[in-house]
């Protein structure tokens, strides 16, 4: 079977899980109406709204990535995965092709934000929060396909997964707000979105020094994701 009709037989699935379940239109209309919620405020948080922005900023690789994670959770459950090594494809080249569109709708997406928030980031900023981003979105697509055997399974995933990836910018613009002496956010610097938010709090000075740990951490939570992706999927 040739390149082309083996993810025609992928895109076919995929066009009745979206008739079934229209999760994307809903999702970047959700996205959307968020970043123009929190624009409406900006007047109103004062000196707090980079941080709120940055939160709202972190919702794009979850929701972008919770897509393809429930996705491929709905073809765990009724045994399309298995009908697919039939086809045959390589895990790595159907993990591309389900991260490929959500990639793009992150990019995307965290280039038109800055516009909507009416914040200033520059290029080479924007190019540091769009990897970090992807690599986001990646690891949590992966991680609720890894972990959930069924959409339910996937739903309950979903939202502890992004209650703890949403917990160090959360906690920072607590600690901000409330003026706390003690930064409780460097308790969760194990997880990606605490240096996210380093990052994005050096791109106004001009410091990308913590973009390299921020890559690393990054790195150190994907790539074990893709070998249990290889395991537990396909």
């Amino acid at each position: 079977m040739s390149f082309v009709k083996k993810f025609g037989a992928i895109y076919k699935t995929d066009l009745k899980l979206l008739r079934r379940d229209p999760m994307l239109l809903y999702s970047v209309a959700m996205t959307l109406v968020l970043l123009l919620i929190v624009r409406y405020f900006k007047d109103r948080v004062g000196v707090y709204y980079s941080l709120l922005a940055l939160v709202v900023l972190v919702l794009i690789p979850m929701i972008f990535g919770m897509l393809p994670g429930f996705m491929m959770a709905d073809e765990k459950e009724e045994k399309t995965v298995q009908a697919l090594q039939v086809i045959p494809i390589s895990s790595e080249a159907f993990l591309a092709y389900r991260l490929t569109w959500a990639s793009i709708a992150v990019a995307v997406f965290t280039f038109v934000a800055p516009y909507i928030l009416d914040i200033e980031i520059p290029q080479k900023g924007l190019l540091a929060l769009m990897t970090l981003f992807l690599f986001e979105a990646w690891t949590y697509g992966l991680m609720i396909s890894s972990l959930s055997e069924s959409r339910m399974q996937a739903l309950t995933v979903s939202k502890v997964l992004g209650w703890l990836l949403f917990l160090p910018p959360a906690i920072k613009l607590v600690v901000v707000w409330r003026n706390l002496s003690t930064d409780w956010s460097e308790f969760t610097a194990f997880l990606p979105t605490y240096w996210l938010y380093k990052v994005f709090e050096g791109i106004s000075l001009n410091d990308y020094s913590n973009f390299p740990i921020a890559l690393a951490v990054h790195l150190a939570w994907l790539i074990p994701l893709v070998v249990m992706f290889r395991k537990r999927v396909l």
